[in-house]
């Protein structure tokens, strides 16, 4: 997979998993097409499949199961640090340091979201530069594959977009660091 397919991977990702109001729905037709340009069907299919559905689920009903899903399930919210520090100091932290990851890599994080935020994270790797990415995808990769495994389980859509992203990870040699050592980099952050 190439890197321009690797950015449409990551930016349609990030916008089917984004908060689908009516807005969301204008811009529905163009992240098909972007999805039916992939090459490697291992993802375009999860993707394709999952943004169909998406189209012809009535709006208010997209909106409450997004919900239901995402920000009431605390085990499949889509914080990745939530996951491992939940509210405590820690994950403040844990945010500080990663906002200053985008920045080292020239991406200008606003305050509107959390750094964290997996769409918000999918958007910067579709951008930023491929030694920035790996790294922080090597971080974070375990607790992503973790949160497509309980939507896996709980029977949600949803677990396709984990698939593909799955998938995208091993093409580009991503191996996630075993749980508890994605914070060791904190150790050496300075602000």
């Amino acid at each position: 997979m190439n890197s321009e397919q690797q950015q449409t991977v990551f930016l349609c990702v990030s916008y089917l998993l984004s908060y689908p109001d009516e807005q969301w729905a204008e811009s529905l037709p163009d992240c098909l097409d972007a999805i039916r340009s992939l090459d490697d069907e291992t993802v375009r299919a999860p993707l394709l499949a999952v943004a169909e559905q998406l189209a012809v689920t009535p709006a208010r009903e997209r909106m409450e199961q997004y919900v239901e899903t995402f920000d009431f399930g605390k085990k499949t919210n889509l914080y990745l640090t939530y996951m491992t520090n939940g509210e405590q100091r820690e994950r403040g932290i844990e945010l500080v340091a990663l906002k200053a990851r985008y920045e080292a890599a020239g991406f200008d994080v606003s305050d509107h979201e959390l750094p964290d935020y997996l769409p918000l994270m999918l958007e910067w790797m579709a951008y930023a530069d491929q030694e920035h990415t790996t790294a922080l995808l090597a971080d974070y990769a375990g607790h992503i594959r973790e949160i497509g495994d309980r939507l896996a389980a709980a029977g949600s859509p949803y677990a396709q977009l984990f698939d593909a992203l799955n998938h995208t990870f091993t093409q580009l040699g991503v191996t996630p660091i075993p749980k508890g050592g994605a914070t060791a980099w904190l150790a050496n952050f300075s602000g």
